[in-house]
């Protein structure tokens, strides 16, 4: 394996918006380049370090997270679930319309099944890869796993269970005791929603083209 395949597969462990990815994939590539300038070799340096997404776990670790406000996550989601009402509430209005003796699927039945697996996805997609919604994005939260790292596709789909079975309301109950406010399948799934510093979004959002190896494997695919 390369330095920057190495270092790659570390920064896509940790959200993007983690805000101290960055420095800890310079200061694991400052490492592996002063081992090597020691004469030690490439692959003896990354067998010593480890696989990349537990290094990134241990890192992660040391790193302070500042549980998010009850009040914070729930204009989060009513933002979300905002985006796919506008456009599936006049949907289920006309499937309500639709003569129950009709051999045919409405185009608004239709829409409104596509509009659910779409936001399904989009939740879905916006956790796994990048640890945020939009809702979350300008909340300034992000969804992680209890270390600290980026949370999987089947952690995501955990996460999102409640709402499917529609017992949402009992999986939130749970965050208003837990120490770190998580939800039931919160728990469940091993993750967390943090705060992270708005500043740091302005840089992220801001800062000129040149990014990690994780993000130019992602834009190239």
């Amino acid at each position: 394996m390369t330095i920057q395949g190495y270092l790659a597969q570390l920064a896509d462990a940790m959200a993007r918006m983690m805000p101290e990815r960055e420095q800890i994939v310079a200061d694991v590539r400052a490492h592996i380049e002063e081992d090597m300038q020691r004469g030690e070799a490439l692959d003896a340096v990354l067998a010593r370090f480890g696989d990349p997404a537990n290094l990134a776990a241990s890192y992660l670790s040391e790193v302070p997270l500042v549980s998010a406000s009850s009040w914070r996550r729930a204009v989060a989601m009513a933002i979300d679930v905002a985006i796919p009402a506008v456009i599936a509430v006049p949907l289920a209005v006309m499937s309500g319309q639709v003569s129950p003796d009709t051999m045919r699927l409405d185009p608004a039945i239709i829409g409104l099944l596509a509009v659910t697996v779409g936001f399904i996805a989009y939740i879905l997609v916006g956790e796994s890869r990048f640890g945020q919604t939009l809702g979350k994005h300008w909340l300034n939260l992000l969804v992680v796993r209890e270390s600290g790292a980026r949370i999987s596709v089947g952690q995501a789909i955990v996460r999102l269970l409640p709402c499917v079975l529609h017992i949402w309301w009992i999986d939130v109950i749970f965050a208003l005791f837990t120490e770190r406010r998580q939800r039931a399948f919160e728990l469940l799934s091993k993750t967390r929603v943090v705060t992270i510093d708005p500043a740091h979004r302005w840089y992220l959002e801001h800062r000129p083209s040149a990014s990690l190896p994780g993000d130019q494997a992602a834009q190239m695919q």
